[in-house]
């Protein structure tokens, strides 16, 4: 079966979690991989079912900086700054773990292994999940939303160097005394009001924006077929085992189709803090795969994070940007990337991830935003789809040759690291 039509087969119906077609889809990929030869194992993973959990956790964060916006009249702004700091590092660490506890409903991950004796092991991953469909709303101003994010997020920092400057002013001049607190609201004018509305008059419309797109998307009842998010990737799998399985490598290889990616990364971040113990870093490689039957150009995510931040590895990212290079392949660089890779990223594996998207041109807030959290990324573009969690993600939208040049890519990927290591 061709990758072309194992995404016709796999996307004829969509496998939103805990749906039947979920399970025909691990069933299907299941039965798929033992035809190649490859070692299967079925694991169980958990998830979190609850829609409404999923407007939480998407909305937390702004809500909460509308919350440090009104406090700032009533704490003295350097301990409002310091507090800010505290909840980022609170959300970035110890909120992923406590989600997990939340986990209960069941769903499984497909891993299939392939040469399961090879020292140097290579973990190619992907999800086949399939999402809720993106509100109306939200796919009309989806190109908004990107453009304004940056925005924001310059403009909350901004407020947070005017909460350390005032905070800093109040101190030198009254210190921490219990009546300088109580009468702080009072002295807030000039140049501190104004800033501090300013900020409220561009926030609140924002927020209530975000929070119809988000509420509405999660809410939906439709479901999409996931023809190129994700059933390309795991089709582009699927056919490198198939080719591969002539001549295996020396390396182990293990293809990982995690389940519940649409829900929050739930398959893949149990999968890794399961098997941590057992996965050698020093001999473990991880490519990702997600989104690659219809975009212009491939992409390479060269780490995530924006304040706490986590490089992919650069070995890996060559290796990627050399057989594109020999097979002419358009590549461009990108960072961020909420996949399946970014468990493994976290918990400091060699790893790298593709996709295929459209570029688009940043705009001056996204530079701006780049250059202020110095994010690497040599070119001013941005990767940008319009099709993705919406009815447009279906089988006759990808496109055949795309597909083949992913398989091309990695292929060409295992083999050079195969050579490599």
């Amino acid at each position: 079966m061709s990758a072309t039509d194992f995404v016709k087969k796999l996307a004829s119906h969509p496998r939103y979690v805990g749906t039947d077609g979920e399970k025909d889809a691990y069933n299907l990929i299941s039965r798929e991989f033992e035809g190649l030869g490859c070692e299967v194992a079925n694991e169980e993973t958990e998830y979190v079912k609850s829609d409404l959990y999923m407007v939480v956790i998407s909305l937390v964060v702004p809500w909460l900086f509308l919350v440090f916006v009104v406090a700032a009249w009533l704490v003295h702004p350097l301990t409002l700054a310091l507090i800010i700091i505290a909840a980022a590092a609170f959300m970035s660490k110890v909120f992923p773990r406590l989600i997990l506890d939340l986990a209960k409903d069941k769903s499984v991950n497909v891993v299939a292994t392939m040469n399961p004796q090879g020292k140097n092991r290579l973990i190619i991953c992907g999800h086949y999940d399939s999402a809720r469909v993106m509100s109306r709303f939200a796919q009309k101003y989806r190109r908004a939303f990107m453009n304004l994010q940056p925005l924001f997020i310059l403009a909350f920092v901004a407020y947070v160097i005017m909460l350390f400057g005032k905070g800093i002013y109040t101190l030198a001049v009254d210190g921490f005394s219990a009546g300088s607190l109580a009468e702080l609201s009072l002295r807030m004018t000039g140049t501190w009001a104004i800033v501090w509305w300013a900020y409220v008059v561009f926030f609140v419309p924002f927020l209530i924006l975000v929070t119809y797109g988000y509420g509405t998307t999660i809410l939906a009842k439709g479901l999409s077929y996931g023809a190129d998010d994700n059933a390309s990737g795991i089709a582009v799998m699927m056919e490198t085992a198939r080719r591969l399985g002539g001549g295996k490598p020396n390396l182990r290889v293990d293809f990982a189709c995690f389940a519940a990616e649409e829900k929050g990364l739930f398959g893949s971040t149990r999968w890794v803090n399961k098997h941590l113990n057992e996965l050698d870093r020093e001999h473990t490689y991880v490519f990702n795969i997600d989104c690659v039957g219809r975009g212009e150009k491939f992409f390479v995510y060269k780490g995530l994070g924006t304040v706490f931040k986590k490089n992919s590895d650069a070995m890996l990212c060559d290796i990627v940007a050399d057989v594109c290079s020999k097979l002419n392949f358009a590549l461009e660089e990108n960072w961020g990337g909420n996949s399946d890779h970014a468990e493994f990223v976290a918990k400091g594996f060699r790893t790298c991830a593709i996709s295929r998207f459209d570029p688009v041109k940043v705009n001056a807030a996204q530079t701006m935003f780049r250059k202020l959290f110095r994010i690497p990324i040599k070119k001013d573009i941005l990767p940008y789809t319009d099709w993705i969690h919406t009815e447009d993600d279906t089988v006759d939208k990808i496109s055949e040759r795309k597909l083949e040049e992913t398989v091309q890519l990695v292929v060409g990927f295992v083999e050079a690291l195969n050579q490599k290591v």
